[in-house]
């Protein structure tokens, strides 16, 4: 079975306002694809939904929030269920939530264990040269990260955890990302691709250059269509 999410007759509301209406597309063993649609269309919404489920947290946030509709993993649970535990999905969000008396090394640890990975420590000292983070592992994080390197560790948190995913859902990865960081985010999602054709990525992300997805899901707002199309993206990365 190669299906991996099946979103059926998804209808999304906020109030009287109408956001999806019988939505209907799947995500597949290899595919990738950037999320296209115009700001406050309810992308973001649509990753949290397929990654946590329609709970309470999210019903508090988005005020006026139904949802109609399934979204099926590959074992035809459905996903808008948060008791669901077999997501096999990693989610990076568009803002990262560390303990500020925590570690790198136990904040990493805790995300790890909280997707049932037992974390490389070697790995994760091998990314933390990859990405330029200089600060000691074993320091508190408070203070000792700048608001860009704490997104790199939440980026890091979260690759760590593929070994134990079949999808990886991306909001906006490289906000507050220097350009070469991007580069080194961008390259090394391509390497793991590489090392596992089965995984299946679906990002959002303003930056065209981006090249580690071929092809794209267009939504029309004002129709209310998801169009599946090719991805081209901009060769600025290979410029520096």
């Amino acid at each position: 079975m190669n299906k991996l999410v099946e979103v059926r007759n998804l209808t999304i509301k906020l109030g009287e306002r109408v956001l999806f209406e019988n939505l209907n597309f799947s995500i597949e063993k290899g595919d990738g694809y950037m999320l296209l649609g115009d700001n406050g269309t309810g992308k973001s919404l649509l990753l949290e939904l397929i990654a946590l489920g329609n709970s309470n947290d999210l019903r508090e946030r988005y005020k006026g929030l139904t949802v109609q509709g399934e979204i099926l993993n590959f074992n035809g649970e459905n996903l808008l269920d948060p008791k669901v535990e077999n997501r096999d999905i990693v989610y990076v969000t568009q803002d990262e939530n560390f303990y500020n008396n925590a570690t790198i090394l136990s904040e990493v640890r805790s995300a790890c264990c909280g997707m049932g990975v037992e974390l490389d420590e070697v790995e994760l000292d091998n990314l933390l040269e990859y990405f330029e983070i200089k600060t000691n592992k074993n320091k508190k994080l408070k203070n000792n990260l700048s608001y860009g390197e704490g997104k790199i560790l939440h980026l890091i948190s979260n690759i760590l955890k593929l070994g134990k995913a079949n999808i990886l859902l991306m909001d906006e990865p490289l906000n507050h990302l220097s350009f070469k960081n991007s580069k080194r985010l961008n390259d090394l999602i391509l390497k793991m691709r590489e090392q596992n054709p089965d995984l299946a990525i679906l990002v959002i992300s303003h930056c065209c250059a981006i090249n580690f997805v071929d092809n794209a899901l267009r939504y029309n707002y004002e129709e209310k269509q998801m169009t599946k199309m090719g991805y081209s993206s901009y060769d600025c990365f290979d410029r520096i």
